[in-house]
């Protein structure tokens, strides 16, 4: 739900609720959002920030947790408070990481694959393609017939033809 500027924070839409499958694009989102505020370079610096830059990365920090549900808050308050750039990649290693139990979760998803009755064909698609590059940037390949031969596989008996065909 998007509301307008207040100028007390970033706007709702900003707000991540803990969905794994919608945190890539929130984290874009986000950083756009950093970038209006100069403090992108501070929260994506791969070294320690430098003195000059220590205020930003707390800044930043305050700016990461406004947009956090309490779960991903939970897990950045303990380990990175006042740094931003901690914190943000403790996000991404729990939301878009390579460990054993999200990669399995991941490949459970893609293998059980069905279109649902009121979904459209391409929401349905962009499903598949979504579990399927969270699986790529975990590091597990995923081909592009595996990932047809998934979708075809979660098609409804009305999409037989087309399954046929595209065999």
């Amino acid at each position: 739900m998007a509301t307008l500027a207040t100028g007390y924070g970033p706007s709702r839409r900003l707000l991540f609720d803990g969905d794994e499958a919608k945190y890539e694009l929130w984290e874009i989102k986000f950083l756009g959002y950093m970038r209006l505020h100069k403090l992108h370079d501070v929260i994506l610096a791969e070294n320690e920030p430098e003195d000059d830059n220590v205020s930003k990365n707390i800044d930043a920090f305050a700016q990461l947790i406004q947009c956090l549900d309490d779960r991903s808050l939970s897990l950045v308050t303990r380990d990175a408070r006042d740094d931003g750039r901690k914190a943000l990649q403790i996000l991404r290693n729990h939301y878009m990481g390579k460990s054993k139990p999200r990669v399995l979760a991941l490949y459970t998803q893609l293998t059980s694959l069905q279109k649902g009755h009121d979904e459209s064909i391409t929401d349905y698609v962009l499903r598949a393609e979504t579990a399927a590059a969270s699986l790529k940037s975990a590091g597990e390949p995923v081909s592009d017939s595996l990932l047809l031969a998934m979708v075809l596989k979660g098609l409804p008996a009305e999409y037989k033809t087309f399954s046929a065909i595209v065999s």
